[in-house]
C-alpha cells in the first residue's frame, strides 16, 4: 500500500464514522451539558493518554469559547461553564496516584470537587474498560453523589455506555479515529452551546 492508498483509505473511514454516528446520542449529551450550565452546576471532565488533552481542551471550551468565542474581544454577559479538568493538575492527581493508587486517581480527587447535580465528562478510547479503572471508579462516586455521568468513548463504548446518562460512541474499532473524532464531537458540541448560550441573552 502507498501513501496515496493509505490516505484514501484513513479519509473513507472517516467518512463512514460521519455517516454512522449516533446524532440523537449527540443531542442528548449536549442537552445534559446545557441544563447544567442553566442550573450553574460545575462539569469536571477527565481523561488518560490522547484523551487527557481532550478533556483538558473541552473544559476550557466550556469555560471560555461558549461565552467568548474568538471573535468577542470583550467579556461577555454570560458566563461559561465552572469547567475543570482534573489531569490539568498534575501534583494533585500524581499524589493520589502514589498514596493511593491509579484506581482512585480521579475519585480522590473528585470526593473533594463533585457535588450533588454537577456532571462528570469522562473521554476514553475504550470507555473506562480494561486499565482504566480510574474512570470506573470515577463514575461510580458521580451516581452516588447524584451526578450526571457524560462519556466520549469508541470501540463497544466499554463502561461508559453502561454507566453514563448519555455516552457517544464513536464507531469504529481504532484509537487513531476515535480520538480524532472526540475532537470533531467537542468542538459540534461547544459550538452548538455557543449557540444555545448567546440565544439566552437575547431573550
Amino acid at each position: 500500500m502507498n501513501n496515496e492508498e493509505y490516505i484514501q483509505g484513513f479519509l473513507e473511514e472517516t467518512k463512514d464514522i460521519c455517516e454512522n454516528i449516533d446524532r440523537v446520542e449527540i443531542d442528548k449529551f449536549t442537552q445534559i451539558l446545557f441544563d447544567t450550565w442553566k442550573r450553574g452546576k460545575k462539569v469536571i471532565t477527565m481523561g488518560n493518554g490522547g484523551s487527557a488533552s481532550t478533556a483538558a481542551h473541552f473544559a476550557g471550551d466550556l469555560a471560555k469559547t461558549v461565552a467568548n468565542d474568538s471573535s468577542m474581544k470583550e467579556i461577555s454577559r454570560l458566563k461559561g461553564f465552572k469547567a475543570i479538568c482534573l489531569n490539568d493538575n498534575a501534583p494533585s492527581l500524581t499524589a493520589w496516584i502514589n498514596d493511593s493508587g491509579w484506581d482512585k486517581a480521579y475519585s480522590g480527587l473528585l470526593n473533594t470537587f463533585l457535588d450533588e447535580g454537577d456532571t462528570i465528562l469522562l473521554v476514553s478510547v475504550h470507555g473506562g474498560s480494561g486499565w482504566s479503572g480510574n474512570l470506573v471508579s470515577a463514575m461510580e462516586m458521580a451516581k452516588n453523589r447524584n451526578a450526571k455521568i457524560l462519556g466520549l468513548a469508541g470501540f463497544d463504548g466499554g463502561k461508559m455506555k453502561e454507566m453514563a446518562d448519555s455516552c457517544v460512541v464513536v464507531p469504529k474499532d481504532s484509537t487513531p479515529q476515535v480520538e480524532g473524532f472526540h475532537c470533531v464531537i467537542q468542538h459540534l458540541i461547544v459550538d452548538r452551546l455557543r449557540e444555545l448560550i448567546q440565544a439566552e441573552l437575547e431573550e
